[in-house]
């Protein structure tokens, strides 16, 4: 999510000299995550398909179903916030494919090439909850080696870069995500 917030604000700040608005930017966020909750929840908690890049992460189907996306949003003058929906979700399948390309040292397609190069399949991984737990729990071992890899740097770098950006721009799309929160809280109260 924060590679797609770090590409997309400096476009934004490029393009139109201004910060990322609060309804794009959780667009973006939710464009950068969705084949993740896609696809992770059907291979790991339900065994639909055999590893957590399927469906939601070809650009055979995924792509096309966010340019149409893309083209409703324009339709009802929400274009900003369908092309960042768009932009998320795309950057989320170079996301995926920077760190295999990195690591195998060619470029890797397969993650994005559902179902003409079916990903190889992973650990069981349990359930959805157990998998994102394993993941993050390898993530940290990793960390912890203080070995620098490109793929690690690259990720590493996506957080402070991202982290800083949105800090700078203000924090956009935290209210619309935290008021409506805020609010539902103070109706529990009352």
């Amino acid at each position: 999510m924060l590679f797609a917030y770090v590409c997309y604000s400096t476009y934004v700040h490029g393009r139109y000299r201004s910060r990322p608005g609060d309804a794009p930017a959780v667009a973006l966020a939710f464009g950068a995550v969705l084949p993740d909750l896609i696809d992770k929840p059907l291979a790991w908690e339900f065994d639909v398909f055999s590893t957590g890049y399927a469906a939601a992460h070809s650009v055979f189907i995924g792509v096309p179903a966010v340019l149409a996306v893309y083209a409703i949003a324009e339709r009802r003058r929400a274009g900003a916030s369908g092309g960042a929906f768009l932009i998320g979700y795309v950057l989320h399948l170079v996301g995926d494919v920077l760190p295999a390309s990195l690591s195998s040292g060619r470029l890797e397609l397969s993650p994005v090439l559902w179902p003409i190069a079916d990903s190889v399949p992973g650990p069981d991984r349990g359930s959805f909850v157990d998998g994102v737990y394993g993941l993050l729990t390898e993530y940290v071992a990793r960390l912890l080696t203080l070995e620098l890899t490109p793929v690690i740097a690259l990720q590493l770098g996506s957080v402070v870069l991202g982290v800083a950006l949105w800090l700078a721009d203000g924090r956009p799309g935290l209210s619309l995500v935290t008021d409506p929160l805020r609010r539902g809280i103070d109706r529990l109260r009352a």
